[in-house]
C-alpha cells in the first residue's frame, strides 16, 4: 500500500471511532510519525494533507523540517523523544510543540532560551511507572504541570503518555483522562486541554478516553527505514 492508502485508512479509523463516540473528527489531530522514514515518504503525506509530523531526535526533526522547507512546504512539527538540554538551541526555531518535558532543569532551559517568542509544551506523564522510560509520576504530574505555569517562556498545553508495550492501553489512558480532568480544573491548567496519547496499535483507544493528538507512524509510513 501506499502511503496515500495508508493515510487514507488511517482517517476513516480516526473518523469512525469518533463518530461512535459522538465526538467531532476535527477535535483529534493526526501527528504523522516520521521519523527514520525518506523524504519521499514524508513529502507524500504532506502532499495528502497532513500537516503535524512527529520527530524523536533533534537531529531527524531539523533535518526532516529544513527539507520540507526547502521545497516550500510548512508543516507543524512535534518533538516526542528525550530531549537533551544541550540541544534545545537547534530545536526551538522548528519546534511547534514539545511533547516530553518531565523535569525542573529541561523545563527552565526551555523556558530561558525560548525567551519572550515561548514555546508550547506537554508534561510527559510515566503513567505505566517504567523505569526505562521518561516521564513524571502520575502522582506528581497535575502539580509538576501546574509549576509549569509560573515559566514565562512555557506554555503549557496539556499532557502526554506512552502505555507499557503489550499491556492493555485501556487502564492507563483512563488514569491519563482523569490527570487531564484534575489538570483543566485548576487555575493554572484551565487552557491545557491537549491530550497526546496513542500510537499505530492503540490510537482508536486513545481516543475513546479523549486524546486530542494522536501519533501514528508505522500505520502510514510502513516500517521505517533504520540506518545501518
Amino acid at each position: 500500500m501506499s502511503v496515500r492508502e495508508r493515510l487514507a485508512a488511517v482517517q476513516a479509523r480516526i473518523a469512525e471511532r469518533a463518530q461512535a463516540l459522538g465526538r467531532a473528527t476535527g477535535d483529534i489531530t493526526l501527528v504523522a510519525v516520521s521519523k527514520q522514514q525518506p523524504i519521499e515518504r514524508v513529502m507524500e503525506a504532506y502532499e495528502c494533507g497532513v500537516r503535524h509530523f512527529g520527530e524523536n531526535t533533534v537531529q531527524g526533526l531539523v533535518a526532516t523540517a529544513q527539507a520540507l522547507a526547502a521545497a516550500g512546504r510548512q508543516a507543524r512539527w512535534h518533538f516526542i523523544g528525550r530531549l537533551q538540554r544541550n540541544k534545545i538551541n537547534k530545536l526551538l526555531p522548528h519546534v511547534w510543540l514539545i511533547h516530553t518535558v518531565d523535569h525542573d532543569e529541561l523545563a527552565a532551559a526551555l523556558a530561558e532560551r525560548a525567551g519572550t517568542a515561548g514555546v508550547d509544551v506537554l508534561v510527559q506523564v510515566n503513567v505505566g511507572r517504567e523505569k526505562q522510560k521518561g516521564g513524571v509520576d502520575p502522582e506528581q504530574a497535575v502539580t509538576f504541570a501546574r509549576r509549569l505555569t509560573r515559566l514565562d517562556g512555557l506554555r503549557l498545553r496539556g499532557l502526554m503518555a506512552i502505555p507499557p508495550a503489550g499491556a492493555d492501553p485501556h487502564p492507563f489512558f483512563a488514569r491519563m483522562a482523569v490527570l487531564s480532568q484534575e489538570l483543566c480544573a485548576s487555575s493554572e491548567g484551565r487552557g491545557a486541554r491537549e491530550l497526546s496519547l496513542g500510537m499505530s496499535d492503540d490510537f482508536e483507544a486513545a481516543i475513546e478516553h479523549g486524546a486530542t493528538l494522536v501519533r501514528v507512524g508505522t500505520a502510514i509510513f510502513a516500517e521505517r527505514k533504520y540506518e545501518a
